[in-house]
C-alpha cells in the first residue's frame, strides 16, 4: 500500500480512548505509552477468503477473517480439509469462495458491514 504512513493523528487516538473509557471507565485516566499500526486487510465484503485457488489446481487458501478468525477457524480448518480430501464439508463453505467478487454472490452482513463500494 503506498499512501499508508506512519502517523497517527493524536485526535484519532483521543477519540479511541474516549470510547473505551465510556466502556471501562477506569481507562480514562490511561496515557499512551507506546503504539504500533499496520493496514487493516480485509476483503471488501468483510468475510474471508476461504477455499480453492481458481487457476491454481491443488491450491488453497484461508485468508481474510480479520478479527473473527478466533470463532471461524475450527469449522472452517474442518471444511477446507475436507474439501482438499475431496470430501463434501459437513459445513458449508462455498459461499466464501473467491468467485464470489466476480459473480456477484457477496456476503453482506445484517448490522450494515457489507460490501463496500
Amino acid at each position: 500500500m503506498d499512501f499508508l504512513t506512519d502517523n497517527v493523528e493524536i485526535e484519532h487516538i483521543e477519540s479511541i480512548g474516549k470510547k473505551m473509557s465510556n466502556r471501562i471507565p477506569s481507562f480514562g485516566d490511561a496515557q499512551l505509552v507506546s503504539s504500533w499500526k499496520g493496514p487493516y486487510d480485509i476483503p471488501p465484503d468483510w468475510n474471508p477468503i476461504v477455499g480453492s485457488v481458481p487457476g491454481y489446481e491443488g491450491i488453497f487458501a484461508a485468508f481474510g477473517f480479520s478479527g473473527h478468525v478466533f470463532k471461524m477457524a475450527p469449522p472452517i480448518g474442518e471444511s477446507l480439509a475436507q474439501l482438499v480430501l475431496g470430501i463434501e464439508p459437513r459445513i458449508p463453505i462455498k459461499m466464501y469462495l473467491m468467485t464470489r467478487f466476480k459473480t456477484g454472490n457477496t456476503l453482506n452482513g445484517s448490522y450494515g458491514i457489507g460490501t463496500l463500494g
